[in-house]
C-alpha cells in the first residue's frame, strides 16, 4: 500500500523557457575575444535582468558575482570593460547602479568597417529595431527618424563627420569595393535614379537633424553615414 501511494504522487516542477538571442558577429568580429570571457558573462547576466519594456537592469555586484562565479573585483573590472566597449550604459539612482546593456553592429563595405551602430538592448522592441536598422543601413527601407532614434554611431577608421551636412565621408580604394552582380542597362538606369532619389532624401533629413541637434537645449542625437 505504501509503495502504491508513493507512485500516485505527481511530481510538479518549473522550467524557465525565456531566452535572449546572441548575434553571431559578436564572435566573428572578434569582439567577444576582445572584451574577454568575464565581461562577456557579466554582459549576459545583466541582459538577463533587463526590464522587458525599458531595458533597465539593477542587479548588485554581489548578485553578478553569484551569477557568473567571478570575484567582486573581476565583475567591477568587467563592467568598466563593457562601458569602454560601448556594450553597457551605467547611471546612478541614489547609491544603486542602473545598467542598460547595448548591442553593437558593424556597417561594412567589403572588409572595411564604415561605422559601428550601438543600440540599447530593450527586449520589447529589439527584434523590430534591429530589422529596421539593418534595412536602413542596406538602403532597403526608408530611413525615417524613428529608425535612428536612440542610436549611437561610432565612425570607423578614416571616417570623418561633415558637420555642415550632418553626414560622414571617407575614401575607399577601388579594390576595397566588392563586386556587384551585373544588371541590364534598363535595370541600371532605373536603379541608379531610385538610389539617387533616396540619397537626396536621406541627405536632406540628416542635414535637418544635424541642425536641430546643434540647437541650444536640444538633446544630441547621432546621424547615420551617407
Amino acid at each position: 500500500m505504501k509503495s502504491n501511494s508513493l507512485l500516485s504522487i505527481s511530481i510538479r516542477g518549473e522550467i524557465d523557457t525565456t531566452y535572449h538571442t546572441q548575434q553571431r558577429s559578436m564572435f566573428a568580429s572578434g569582439l567577444a575575444a576582445e572584451i574577454g570571457v568575464h565581461a562577456f558573462a557579466v554582459w549576459h547576466a545583466i541582459k538577463s535582468h533587463a526590464d522587458f519594456q525599458t531595458g533597465v537592469a539593477w542587479p548588485g555586484i554581489r548578485r553578478l558575482c553569484e551569477l557568473t562565479g567571478a570575484s567582486d573585483k573581476t565583475v567591477q573590472a568587467a563592467i568598466k570593460t563593457l562601458v569602454a566597449a560601448h556594450l553597457l550604459r551605467v547611471t546612478k539612482r541614489g547609491q544603486k547602479n542602473l545598467y542598460v546593456a547595448r548591442e553593437r553592429m558593424d556597417v561594412r563595405i567589403g572588409d572595411r568597417v564604415i561605422c559601428t551602430i550601438v543600440v540599447d538592448f530593450v527586449p520589447a522592441t529589439m527584434r523590430d529595431k534591429l530589422a529596421k536598422l539593418k534595412g536602413a543601413a542596406a538602403g532597403e527601407i526608408e530611413a525615417d527618424e524613428n529608425v535612428w532614434a536612440q542610436v549611437e554611431l561610432i565612425p570607423g577608421p578614416s571616417l570623418e563627420l561633415d558637420a555642415k551636412k550632418g553626414t560622414f565621408k571617407t575614401v575607399l580604394k577601388a579594390d576595397e569595393i566588392p563586386e556587384v552582380e551585373k544588371i541590364s542597362p534598363s535595370q541600371s538606369s532605373s536603379s541608379v535614379a531610385e538610389d539617387r532619389k533616396k540619397l537626396k532624401e536621406l541627405a536632406k533629413e540628416f542635414e535637418m537633424k544635424s541642425k536641430s541637434s546643434a540647437a541650444p537645449g536640444h538633446r544630441r542625437t547621432s546621424v547615420p553615414p551617407a
